[in-house]
């Protein structure tokens, strides 16, 4: 049996979450069955593997992120195979890659958010991330909550799912979005929000009739009412557009093809009438017009939360609950960054050399 065949074998009975396998799929097809695809499963080296992970990506373009996602999936498929009896080994343990280094963690002040929370377009943005900065929850599991969360008698809030982004394909019903009746990382959370934050959702519920069960922060909310323009071209004007730039590896790519978009990034206009990228243009990043030297993202507000907590003396433990950590090690990377910003050490230096032009 070949690898490309196997593949579709280990899609339909490996037990795995819906996007994880919409994942395999994108870096298995994209980055191994073009190269190794037509090898049997039996006979895949771990000489074969090494280079495809070493060699031929990274002649292909693919950055050290895709390379590490493309060995996780390949050496799921494969350890199934070796459990399923179609190998006798597993050939890509002990192939070791350089890691990415972590992107540093980037917190705001007060005055900071403000500036980002004034400027949010309308009041269920408000809502969403004055929420966020009092309860620390990932993105998911904020856009997962129901009325039924909340205990707004006693300012309480429950995180017990989480809602991720798949294709019609992966989803059990052919929907966008999937819910789990589960958190980022596994376990429920209950705790006390701010009263004003309470009121807030509660307030925000009202107006907008949702009822129970449904989620608090639907799509529909958030999404533009303005038209988004997008000239779609006809398939022989895409056609007369030709080819992509040539690549390192050699290879070029028509436009509006999947090759073109995503391996060689192509976003011209005929790439983006083709339909293969169906999705508005993204509104323009408000935090610009804030005047903050960085992005400001959901994920930045959980990060504000944590420093802002340990800042005002509110021990490690209650901030990794509250956040979902699985281990202390998380949540002391916020005290690293509180010493960051410490002006002890640059006031020292100030005062040194103050008399110097």
């Amino acid at each position: 049996m070949t690898l490309a065949t196997y593949m579709e074998m280990f899609l339909s009975t490996a037990d795995r979450e819906a996007n994880s396998k919409e994942t395999y799929v994108r870096r298995l097809i994209l980055h191994v069955i073009p190269y190794i695809g037509r090898q049997r499963v039996a006979e895949v080296s771990r000489e074969t593997i090494h280079r495809l992970l070493t060699v031929v990506l990274k002649e292909e373009g693919a950055s050290q992120t895709t390379i590490l996602h493309t060995r996780t999936a390949l050496s799921a498929m494969l350890q199934i195979a070796c459990d399923n009896g179609y190998r006798k080994d597993k050939p890509s343990p002990g192939i070791k890659l350089k890691g990415v280094p972590a992107k540093p963690i980037i917190v705001a002040t007060k005055d900071q958010f403000l500036r980002v929370y004034n400027g949010l377009p309308h009041q269920p943005a408000k809502v969403l991330a004055r929420l966020g900065v009092s309860s620390g929850a990932w993105l998911c599991e904020l856009i997962s909550f129901i009325p039924e969360d909340f205990d707004f008698d006693a300012d309480m809030l429950a995180v017990r799912r989480s809602t991720v982004e798949v294709t019609a394909k992966y989803h059990p019903s052919g929907d966008r979005f999937l819910t789990r009746e589960y958190t980022k990382n596994g376990e429920h959370r209950r705790f006390k929000v701010d009263h004003a934050v309470s009121e807030m959702v509660r307030e925000h519920i009202a107006l907008h009739g949702i009822g129970p069960g449904q989620v608090i922060f639907p799509v529909r909310l958030f999404a533009s009412t303005e038209a988004v323009g997008r000239d779609r071209l006809t398939q022989d004007e895409m056609d007369a557009m030709g080819f992509t730039g040539e690549l390192p590896n050699g290879r070029r790519y028509k436009h509006g093809t999947l090759g073109g978009y995503v391996t060689a990034k192509c976003r011209c206009r005929g790439q983006w009438s083709s339909g293969l990228c169906a999705r508005p243009q993204a509104p323009p990043d408000r935090t610009v017009g804030a005047g903050l030297p960085f992005r400001y993202t959901p994920y930045q507000v959980r990060h504000t939360r944590a420093s802002w907590l340990i800042d005002q003396g509110v021990d490690l433990a209650r901030v990794q609950y509250r956040l979902g950590h699985g281990d202390l090690q998380a949540t002391t990377r916020y005290v690293k960054i509180l010493d960051e910003e410490d002006p002890k050490a640059a006031d020292v230096i100030s005062a040194i050399l103050r008399d110097v032009a």
